[in-house]
């Protein structure tokens, strides 16, 4: 009877054991996600996912534009925040051809977004400039997040790409102004003078200088008789 009583004892105690490993451990589980779009401002386009070269958001140098990103927790609600998403972090590194609008420096955005619940969900938004100038310049901007249970038993992390696709318009030349042409004066013919000839000129100046002579001597004829 002992001996089939320990018999006993030791298979209770192998199928308890048994049991118990085979269990499932209990697991705190958020489930976290993270969503990125962009738009257009300057040319007014709608927000979009933008996930790839056919749904790239087309932009020009210059032109601003305004990201969102969105990360939630879709996890089912729990109670003493069994699926919280604790310890949430965001980061964003900006790629060549666009600078933050307000701090063209920065480079990276990091965001401490703290803890989120099942069903809730954090938004942030920040603006750009294209600075691009390369006509087909494809940029992939992509916001990663990371993430863990409040149990840090249950690591969450992923990202997700807006693109844009830079369009530069060839300038049109600006035609050269074809100089109006200046119009050629012809010179007006003067008339020429009669030629009299040196004969007639030296006739002339005789007859002058005759009747001043005579003119003279009369003059000094009336003198001297009234002297008389």
């Amino acid at each position: 009877m002992k001996k089939s009583f320990a018999l006993a004892s030791a298979s209770l105690t192998t199928i308890l054991a048994a049991s118990s490993l085979a269990a499932p451990a209990y697991a705190w589980n958020p489930k976290g996600g993270i969503v990125k779009q962009v738009q257009n401002q300057t040319a007014g386009t709608a927000i979009s996912d933008a996930n790839d070269a056919a749904t790239a958001v087309s932009a020009k140098t210059g032109d601003m534009l305004v990201y969102t990103i969105t990360v939630s927790n879709t996890a089912a609600a729990a109670q003493n925040g069994n699926n919280d998403m604790a310890s949430v972090k965001l980061s964003d590194t900006l790629p060549t051809g666009i600078e933050m609008a307000n701090s063209p420096s920065q480079r990276t955005i990091d965001e401490d977004l703290g803890t989120i619940k099942p069903g809730d969900k954090v938004t942030k938004t920040y603006s750009v400039k294209v600075t691009s100038t390369t006509d087909g310049d494809v940029i992939t901007n992509k916001a990663c997040f990371t993430g863990d249970s409040t149990a840090k038993d249950n690591p969450q992390n992923g990202c997700d790409v807006a693109i844009v696709k830079v369009s530069v318009p060839t300038p049109v030349p600006t035609p050269t102004p074809t100089p109006t042409p200046t119009p050629k004066l012809t010179p007006t013919p003067v008339a020429a003078l009669p030629n009299t000839g040196n004969s007639a000129l030296t006739t002339s100046l005789f007859i002058a200088s005759g009747t001043l002579l005579g003119y003279l001597v009369n003059l000094a004829r009336l003198k001297q008789r009234s002297s008389l």
